[in-house]
């Protein structure tokens, strides 16, 4: 198997020494460690890369215009990491996102490090019993193959008031940025991202995504009416309330329930490291009527909520094929 070149660009740190050490652990090779605010697209090329990783802080960010023709490259393929989490990560979970690397850069779906030692885990988790496990799985296999709830077809009205939610956490950004790509600029209905992210800088996350998508991203605000064709990111303390007018943002405490938007005309997508706990609200809208999409295990960081979609009768999909299923339902 032929080793991947992997350009990194960062600035020098904690986070990018912690890069390139699951590189190399992932089995593939640095072919150049690049400050941005140094080097240039030349640089880059001139290095020969498979793979370019970005680790994004405030001053990459400012400085990534200059590498829009690598970044906008069909022959590289292009990964982006947060330099505070990066830098964060323990032991096991820098080992967690080699291994995720070695997934995304040699195609497999391994993304796993061996467990923590079970001396380590809290008592109380070490000493489940194996008959839990057994149970739960044989549980899982039993509502899988439950059929399918019929889904009500989207209305045709012009004044369907619907919108594509997609949910993300840990490993989502890639996942996310993929997924936009594949959505064309005239998508006939909104996109609300509800990407959880340390720090709640959302407004990093709206330049990040608008650099993948070719709709419009923008910030969500308060009082704002949804319109198609864009890309909403949520930050903490909105949801959607309905108006005379239409759909609008508003205020709220804890996280959105998306309780105003009409389910038949409406999707949501769990990916890689959406929350668990999202499962039943999901249920609930796929039962509605809504689209209700979980990003498949292969090459998914965290596929927690996948998985539980799964088990209680759902599907899980490739980005591509989610891609293609939002304009099955909502050709543009």
């Amino acid at each position: 198997m032929n080793r991947k070149r992997v350009v990194v660009l960062a600035r020098a740190g904690t986070a990018r020494e912690r890069t390139e050490a699951a590189i190399v652990q992932a089995g593939a090779d640095v072919a150049a460690l690049l400050d941005p605010a140094t080097a240039s697209e030349d640089d880059v090329r001139a290095a020969a890369p498979d793979v370019l990783l970005v680790i994004l802080d405030a001053v990459v960010e400012q400085a990534l215009e200059k590498f829009d023709g690598v970044l906008g490259d069909p022959a590289l393929e292009i990964l982006f990491d947060d330099a505070d989490v990066a830098a964060k990560r323990d032991a096991w979970e820098t080992a967690r996102w080699s291994r995720h690397l070695q997934a995304k850069l040699h195609g497999h779906d391994d993304v796993l490090p061996p467990a923590r030692d079970a001396a380590a885990m809290p008592t109380e988790v070490a000493a489940e019993p194996q008959g839990f496990q057994a149970e739960m799985d044989a549980l899982s296999l039993q509502v899988a193959a439950m059929p399918d709830v019929p889904q009500s077809r989207p209305p045709t009205s012009s004044t369907a008031l619907g919108a594509v939610v997609i949910a993300a956490g840990v490993g989502g950004p890639d996942a996310v940025r993929q997924l936009l790509g594949g959505l064309p600029v005239h998508f006939p209905r909104p996109v609300l991202l509800r990407q959880r992210i340390e720090g709640g800088q959302y407004d990093k996350l709206v330049r990040q995504m608008q650099r993948a998508a070719q709709m419009q991203v923008v910030m969500a605000q308060a009082g704002d009416a949804l319109q198609a064709a864009t890309v909403y990111v949520l930050p903490d303390g909105l949801d959607i309330h309905a108006a005379p007018a239409g759909l609008v943002f508003a205020s709220t405490d804890g996280e959105p329930a998306y309780a105003a938007l009409r389910a038949e005309d409406s999707a949501l997508l769990l990916l890689s490291g959406a929350d668990a706990s999202l499962v039943d609200q999901a249920m609930a809208m796929r039962l509605a009527g809504a689209l209700v999409v979980g990003q498949s295990a292969d090459y998914c960081f965290d596929p927690a909520a996948s998985n539980a979609l799964v088990a209680r009768g759902g599907e899980a999909l490739s980005l591509a094929q989610l891609a293609q299923k939002l304009l099955q339902r909502w050709p543009a």
